[in-house]
């Protein structure tokens, strides 16, 4: 329930992405406890030397949050007065979850893996620390697996939009 992801998730293992594309990065937090949590605070120490921490631009989130930044790129979502649940009381109504996007840096050379996790602070214990995301700067990294093509001059297939970025749409 305490995790991060980021978007685009890549490809492959390596979760490859291009050079110069944002990342939106989602914290879900729920609070697993055995009371109600009065104050949750996130905290998220970027790699500023691969991530500019200048153009982070705070997104939705299930609740009211207060943002800020600290020194050395630490962003900073804290929930002063969130009253969570604890999951055995109200397990939809513990969760939560916060969205940003921030830039990389341009031109981050090939094959640099972004590495990044979150702490999530529920009132004055110990932070629970998220999963690490990984995203790989690559390019030309979409590899057909097969070299052998079937032609049937009956089939038509459109593939779009051309270009594309993210995702395409492949009509047959």
């Amino acid at each position: 329930p305490n995790d991060k992801q980021g978007f685009p998730r890549g490809v492959g293992d390596e979760h490859y992405i291009d050079q110069n594309v944002d990342i939106e990065y989602m914290i879900r937090f729920q609070n697993t406890g055995t009371a109600e949590a009065f104050n949750v605070e996130i905290r998220d120490t970027l790699p500023v030397q691969w991530l500019d921490p200048t153009s982070i631009r705070p997104g939705a989130s299930s609740h009211a949050y207060q943002f800020d930044m600290l020194d050395n790129g630490v962003v900073v979502f804290k929930y002063p007065n969130i009253n969570l649940p604890d999951s055995n009381a109200n397990f939809d109504a513990s969760q939560g979850f916060v969205k940003f996007r921030i830039s990389q840096r341009k031109d981050v050379p090939l094959e640099t893996a972004i590495k990044n996790t979150a702490a999530i602070f529920f009132d004055f214990n110990a932070p629970v620390i998220t999963n690490q995301t990984l995203h790989t700067i690559g390019k030309d990294f979409l590899v057909l697996s097969n070299t052998q093509a079937i032609l049937d001059p009956r089939i038509q297939v459109q593939i779009m939009p051309n270009p594309a970025r993210d995702q395409v749409q492949v009509l047959v």
